[in-house]
């Protein structure tokens, strides 16, 4: 018995928190395996700073959709563990600003080519499927952009 799924489109937002940590555990052991000490969460932040050079922490949250506070904590992990850098904004010194420390730059290559066969691994899995779960979930995140869920719920039930 699997109660998320006897649930069905009441545990959505349960099934998928549940999937999300299946796929987080199963990068996590790729990493593992590899012997280094990089958590799947960290992805999305220490890509970026690889792509970009360095970043706001408010540039960040936006272009990630994620919170500040969230981005916050993720940079204390990646500073803790030496693998990003925080220094005062030049324009703003109330601002912080990320990049990649030395030790992060000197791991992205292995990073980077965990991360292109993670992408292989994963687009097989999901070109394989009858539904590919990418192009699902971009029209769900269409429709939650275009309108609010609790608007949705509203106009569901004719409420003001």
């Amino acid at each position: 018995m699997d109660l998320l799924i006897e649930l069905g489109a009441l545990a959505f937002a349960s099934r998928m928190k549940r999937m999300s940590e299946i796929g987080m555990q199963s990068v996590a052991d790729v990493y593992q395996y590899y012997g280094i000490d990089f958590e799947a969460k960290y992805f999305p932040l220490f890509y970026y700073l690889s792509q970009k050079g360095e970043a706001s922490i408010m540039e960040i949250a936006e272009v990630l959709k994620v919170t500040h506070p969230g981005i916050i904590q993720i940079a204390k992990e990646l500073e803790k563990k030496g693998l990003i850098i925080s220094k005062k904004s030049a324009e703003d010194a109330r601002k912080r600003n990320l990049k990649l420390s030395k030790k992060g730059k000197i791991l992205l290559p292995k990073l980077q080519k965990i991360w292109a066969d993670v992408k292989a691994v994963n687009a097989d899995l999901f070109e394989s499927r009858k539904h590919n779960i990418l192009i699902a979930l971009q029209e769900l995140e269409d429709a939650w952009e275009e309108k609010s869920y609790l608007d949705r719920f509203k106009e569901f039930h004719h409420l003001s």
